[in-house]
């Protein structure tokens, strides 16, 4: 099954060579290990940065949709990471250092309890940035911000990206319109969690997660997807096998091969297509 074209979906990235291959990768690798900001040690998963192409073509719906102008203002501050699975860019209360532009792949942010318990609050793709309030003054996370599948990611310090908001106003307003979506989709996250079932908001998620990483097969394990949802493991198992069942999914050892795209968004709550309705929304009042 081929996933969504970019004009069908406001998360959807465009089409891969194969189903489930990746698009090989125009950039070549310049390792680089990030830096915890309190103590400077290396974390146990590295950030990559990447030789960009020379033509500024950014997949970030937020970039894509400024003037060339504003694109010509933060070309030169922004360098392009590979973001590894498993990789930790924001932590409670920590400050912010970077902006993050989502190229591909997903981000999610992660409410934590004491007693260890969290749950997925937003997930992250190619309509996102991350950090963007941070441009208005000191800001600090208010949640864990974790890679959950291999990202790419247009980064440019906070400091950089202040300035740059003060010089243009179409940058500022890109800057708030990032904030205001962000919010959105984290207020519909919250009621979806609320009030609609876990197998609804399983056949949400893997929708969306498709359309972020633009492949029918997608690898998450039972455990993670327990805690994104905030459900015990045997209900995920239960759901997962009731979908492969119904001919939707096939799942095996971590792999999710989705079959029936359309029965999954049958399936799904509301709440994918809502998002939706509203990056598109808030992403093109860019223009205005």
């Amino acid at each position: 099954m081929t996933p969504p074209r970019a004009s069908q979906s406001a998360f959807s990235t465009e089409p891969m060579t194969s189903p489930t291959a990746p698009r090989p990768s125009p950039y070549s690798v310049v390792p680089h290990v990030v830096r915890d900001g309190q103590d400077g040690q290396a974390t146990t998963h590295k950030e990559t940065a990447l030789e960009a192409p020379p033509e500024f073509d950014p997949r970030n719906l937020f970039l894509a949709a400024l003037s060339p102008t504003d694109q010509a203002i933060l070309r030169s501050m922004l360098s392009l990471q590979r973001l590894p699975q498993g990789l930790v860019l924001q932590e409670p209360e920590q400050s912010i250092e970077h902006v993050y532009f989502v190229e591909s792949g997903m981000i999610s942010l992660v409410a934590a309890m004491q007693d260890g318990a969290a749950i997925e609050t937003v997930t992250l793709g190619r309509e996102a940035i991350l950090g963007a309030l941070a441009a208005f003054g000191t800001h600090r996370a208010t949640a864990r911000a974790i890679v959950q599948i291999d990202a790419t990611a247009w980064r440019l310090p906070v400091a950089d990206f202040r300035h740059a908001i003060e010089e243009s106003p179409g940058l500022r307003k890109m800057a708030l319109l990032g904030s205001e979506l962000l919010l959105a989709h984290m207020q519909q996250t919250a009621a979806c969690n609320a009030l609609h079932t876990a197998e609804r908001r399983l056949c949400r998620w893997i929708v969306q997660v498709q359309d972020r990483v633009g492949s029918d097969v997608i690898r998450l394990t039972h455990d993670f997807l327990a805690q994104m949802l905030s459900v015990r493991r045997p209900t995920v198992s239960l759901i997962a096998y009731e979908l492969q069942q119904a001919g939707f999914i096939r799942y095996q050892r971590g792999r999710i091969a989705i079959l029936d795209r359309a029965g999954l968004e049958r399936s799904a709550c509301e709440c994918a297509g809502v998002l939706r309705e509203k990056t598109q929304r808030i992403v093109g009042d860019i223009g205005f």
